[in-house]
């Protein structure tokens, strides 16, 4: 640990220990250690006053050496990317520099220097820090370090001297180290600076290269302020007589025109986009000119070489000539969507049977097509649909299903399958080929087939109350009535006494029956649930659970959560109640939680085991019954409110998550 000031040093006599003239005695020795110290000062701040950058620190760390009559001088930088790392930038050990050398900062005492800001060990270093091999390889016993801090504050590096032999003149290390911890601050500062404004100009350097474009800055009377053409004869331009020329003057006058008149009516953060044709070299080009605000009275003008674009328009305009005859034959829409340009650049004439538009209309749309007739659902899972297509390679067939309004304003359900018809130079996406189906008429089946699952679970469960009241009021009672005749029977005189066991033994099966009538009607269909709520029923539930099975089972619920939906009650309770029934079953199990809670937008519900986990989703095969019986019902029945079953699962256990949503209920679009 570090010396504590409030504390004597090792060797030191304990403070209030020495006597008044054994204190006079002392006054010498701290005068003469004072100006050793002085010189000490004067030694260092000679050898650095002038120096900067590397050579600063190599001479501060060779001084502090000297001057301190340590092994080892250390001057070191924090890692600006990787973390937990320092980066010496000027090391001494009497002899000889090194810089660049790399070492982790935890378990040093550089650690210590960097987060409380100083550290010092006179002595016994080591014992302080045995996991620093260094230390030992170097036979380190005493260490001072302190902190280089930023002008905000913020640890950079660290700086400290090391010695072979304990130390005894402590405070000349620290105060040294101290003083010229400023001065090995501002300089490693400045050093950062320069390295991020040097980065920052090699930036910007590669980026003006990367550019095809050619920029001009103007003023509002069109003079060119900067100019910049990674190939100006690209365009004609000369130069030298660029700079302080009107645009007119080097651009052909319209072309020039058509920039100048579009900026006079730029708006702030908008920008102008004009399109003209010039000859070069015996050959059109076609270029795109961007007009942007750039300063007060200023303009950015980028101009664009669009030749090979217009060229590749027009080349996809052939092939569509061609692959057009061929298209209008499949019952299925074909279409080439560009994805850089965000509308549909070709569809065959079968877009009119699957929304209601003709191919024409669909591509006047534009970039509209989309956002205009996709469900907003749909609509939503586009951006993780463009990041998918960049992991797609040449030839692969992607799926997907969405929802188009017809013209009619109907939804109608397509299945897409695509590939990646074309790619940008860097070889992202750029447009996609495939075909549409309409499967509205199969999604419409779907919803029946969902409905009547729906109905058919409600049927069920109506089934179930009703058999549960028939068991408790007819069946129940009728063997109320009996267990009374027999007792009648069992209290007459004159029975023979086997004849008496004999309806002593069926008074008992009679009453077994009504507890084993009465628990089966509960389960069929428990009055708690109607009377008390889900957390009542659950409650109900769970207590006898325990007692039938002998699983420790752990209900949790948050907060009131007050009734729900009748439908939504039974649906969650029947969920517990299976997962339940498939913890005795398959799980081994012998315990379980159940957790319960609700926010603004869903209701979560939780059941846990820590059992062997589904065979589906570990390495053991299926034994005996399938360890899911009964999810698809589970889900099912989720699936009614507009919730999910998420079921995760190992050898160490099983967690079944229900979540509904508590929004207001709204059909699915078709």
């Amino acid at each position: 640990m570090p010396n504590n000031p409030d504390q004597p040093t090792p060797g030191s006599a304990p403070q209030g220990s020495q006597t008044s003239a054994g204190a006079a005695r002392m006054q010498p020795m701290e005068a003469d250690a004072a100006r050793q110290t002085d010189d000490r000062l004067r030694i260092v701040a000679a050898g650095v006053t002038s120096a900067t950058g590397e050579a600063f620190f190599r001479l501060l760390a060779q001084h502090l050496c000297h001057a301190l009559k340590m092994d080892l001088a250390c001057i070191g930088e924090l890692h600006e990317k990787k973390q937990g790392v320092v980066q010496t930038i000027a090391m001494f050990d009497g002899a000889q520099f090194s810089e660049g050398l790399e070492y982790m900062l935890a378990g040093t005492p550089c650690r210590e220097a960097v987060t409380v800001g100083r550290c010092s060990y006179p002595r016994d270093v080591q014992g302080a820090f045995p996991l620093d091999q260094m230390l030992v390889d170097m036979g380190i016993q005493s260490y001072f370090g302190v902190a280089l801090k930023g002008s905000t504050g913020d640890p950079m590096g660290v700086m400290s001297v090391m010695s072979r032999a304990a130390v005894e003149n402590v405070n000349s290390a620290e105060t040294i180290l101290n003083i010229f911890a400023a001065r090995a601050s501002a300089e490693l500062e400045r050093r950062r600076s320069e390295r991020a404004l040097h980065d920052s100009e090699i930036r910007n350097r590669a980026i003006l290269s990367a550019l095809p474009d050619t920029m001009f800055v103007l003023d509002r009377q069109g003079v060119i302020q900067d100019f910049y053409a990674k190939d100006p004869g690209q365009m004609n331009l000369r130069p030298e007589s660029i700079r302080g020329s009107k645009l007119d003057a080097v651009l052909s006058p319209e072309f020039a025109g058509l920039i100048l008149q579009s900026s006079t009516s730029l708006e702030a953060d908008n920008a102008a986009v004009v399109e003209y044709s010039l000859q070069v070299s015996g050959q059109w080009r076609y270029y795109e000119a961007r007009t942007v605000h750039f300063g007060d009275d200023k303009f950015l003008s980028i101009v664009r070489d669009v030749t090979s674009r217009r060229r590749a328009e027009s080349d996809l305009k052939e092939s569509r000539r061609f692959a057009q005859r061929i298209a209008d034959t499949t019952p299925s829409v074909l279409f080439v969507y560009d994805l850089i340009e965000r509308r549909n650049v070709y569809a065959n004439k079968r877009t009119i049977d699957a929304i209601g538009y003709t191919a024409k209309e669909v591509e006047e749309m534009g970039q509209n097509f989309i956002p205009q007739l996709m469900h907003p659902e749909d609509f939503a899972m586009l951006p993780a649909l463009a990041q998918e297509y960049a992991t797609r390679e040449d030839g692969e067939v992607f799926e997907h299903i969405f929802r188009l309004k017809h013209k009619n304003g109907q939804w109608r359900w397509l299945h897409r399958t695509a590939t990646i018809f074309s790619r940008m130079p860097d070889g992202s996406p750029k447009q996609i080929l495939g075909a549409v189906t309409d499967i509205t008429r199969f999604k419409q089946s779907e919803r029946e087939l969902q409905e009547l699952s729906a109905r058919l679970l409600s049927a069920q469960d109506e089934e179930r109350r009703r058999i549960a009241r028939e068991l408790h009021d007819a069946t129940g009672q009728n063997l109320t009535a009996m267990g009374l005749h027999l007792e009648t029977i069992e209290r007459s005189e004159g029975l023979d006494p086997d004849i008496k066991r004999v309806i002593g033994e069926c008074r008992r099966l009679c009453k077994v029956s009504q507890n084993e009538i009465r628990t089966l009607s509960y389960l069929l269909h428990p009055p708690e649930l109607d009377l008390l709520g889900l957390v009542g029923a659950l409650r109900w539930y769970v207590e006898g659970f325990e007692k039938r099975t002998g699983i420790d089972v752990r209900l949790e619920i948050r907060q009131d959560i007050g009734r729900l939906a009748s439908d939504l009650e039974t649906d969650l309770f029947r969920v517990v109640q299976e997962a339940l029934t498939n913890i005795v079953r398959h799980s081994g199990s012998k315990t379980a939680v159940i957790r319960l809670q609700k926010d603004e937008a869903a209701l979560i519900l939780q059941i846990e085991d820590s059992g062997r986990g589904l065979p589906s989703m570990t390495d053991e095969a299926p034994k005996g019954p399938a360890a899911g019986v009964g999810i698809p019902g589970m889900r099912e029945r989720l699936r009614q409110h507009r919730g999910s079953l998420e079921i995760t699962s190992s050898s160490q256990g099983t967690i079944l998550a229900g979540i509904v949503p508590l929004g207001p209920q709204r059909k699915e679009s078709l």
